[in-house]
């Protein structure tokens, strides 16, 4: 699965530079689906999860860790 998602990232990328390139040759509709394909990256790359930190601490020598699982309520809210 990660293969195919980075043949489509080379892809995307090749058409985003093949659409920019056109689009300043003077073809307004390569702009445009220049600037509509860039948006669309950019709106994926900042919207990607970001793993969440929930507590952070530095270990000492000696000690160790414990990793509890809470179980979520099942009343459908997180």
């Amino acid at each position: 699965m990660a293969l195919n998602l980075e043949f489509g990232e080379l892809r995307l990328s090749r058409f985003i530079k093949s659409c920019w390139r056109r689009g300043r040759n003077g073809s307004g509709a390569w702009m445009a689906l220049a600037l509509v394909a860039t948006t669309m990256r950019v709106l994926r790359y900042v919207s990607r999860r970001k793993p969440r930190i929930v507590h952070k601490r530095q270990l000492l020598p000696g000690q160790s860790v414990r990793i509890d699982h809470l179980q979520r309520k099942q009343s459908g809210t997180r």
